[in-house]
């Protein structure tokens, strides 16, 4: 599980946990676009280019850091 207040642009990160269904795979890569701090990361996928968020404490749980 992530920290929002730990992550940063350009950190690697890789789905865990329940996964991304219709985003991506467990274990597949993503690179952190953008991040609030608090409860909000937005990643674009390292291998397809597709971009989503991953938000509130279920989303923490779905990333961890490479």
């Amino acid at each position: 599980m992530i920290d929002f207040s730990e992550t940063k642009t350009g950190d690697k990160l890789r789905i865990t946990g329940m996964g991304a269904p219709g985003f991506a795979q467990l274990g597949d890569t993503v690179t952190v676009k953008s991040c609030n701090g608090k409860n909000r990361c937005d990643v674009v996928h390292d291998e397809t280019g597709e971009e989503a968020y991953f938000a509130l404490t279920c989303g923490a749980q779905r990333l961890e850091r490479t």
